[in-house]
């Protein structure tokens, strides 16, 4: 199953998923097109589970980094930095493209579309909440939390798809230099 996950991921993050059938699929995994619909009924099935995979796989890397993230400036913020520069280079870059050819979609999946949408709540949540526990603690200088998780998000983004368009393939140094701005913007 992981095989045909990874297989799946690996073409998407390479060519638009309108365009990748079922055969290609199995052809990438050296198995037979019946095995693939044995655990998926559809291709919008196996697309959703991947989706699914990747987006636990970078929540599962971040709460693993949290902990090791307590003496950081940026706590949870760094930890979530950490993971996407970690992940980067194996995965994340396919994750973001998969996400932005959903988007592009004249008629979108609304089960893709949550999945996607939980992602994005989960980051700006835990960006908002550890803006406001570091102005609690005085820690940081007062900010709008939602403007700044926003800012992040976007840049975050921004840096995944600047490397596609670009052809730059910096993402773990541009990620730095955000978080460089951050915390030259929280410092008290």
């Amino acid at each position: 199953m992981e095989l045909i996950l990874d297989a799946t991921l690996g073409l998407v993050g390479t060519s638009h998923f309108s365009v990748v059938t079922i055969r290609d699929i199995a052809l990438a995994c050296d198995v037979n097109v019946a095995l693939l619909y044995h655990y998926f009924a559809s291709k919008d099935q196996l697309i959703r589970a991947v989706l699914a995979r990747a987006l636990g796989q970078v929540t599962g890397d971040y709460e693993l980094r949290r902990h090791a993230h307590q003496d950081d400036f940026l706590g949870d913020i760094g930890a979530w930095f950490a993971t996407h520069a970690a992940m980067a280079p194996t995965m994340m870059s396919r994750m973001v493209k998969l996400m932005s050819d959903q988007a592009a979609q004249p008629v979108r999946d609304p089960e893709l579309d949550t999945l996607v949408q939980g992602f994005y709540s989960f980051e700006r949540t835990l960006i908002v909440s550890t803006l406001e526990a570091g102005m609690t603690s005085e820690r940081y200088r007062p900010v709008s939390p939602a403007k700044l998780a926003r800012f992040v998000g976007l840049h975050l983004d921004g840096i995944f798809h600047a490397a596609e368009s670009r052809g730059e393939l910096r993402i773990a140094e541009d990620i730095a230099e955000l978080r460089d701005l951050l915390i030259t913007q929280l410092r008290p």
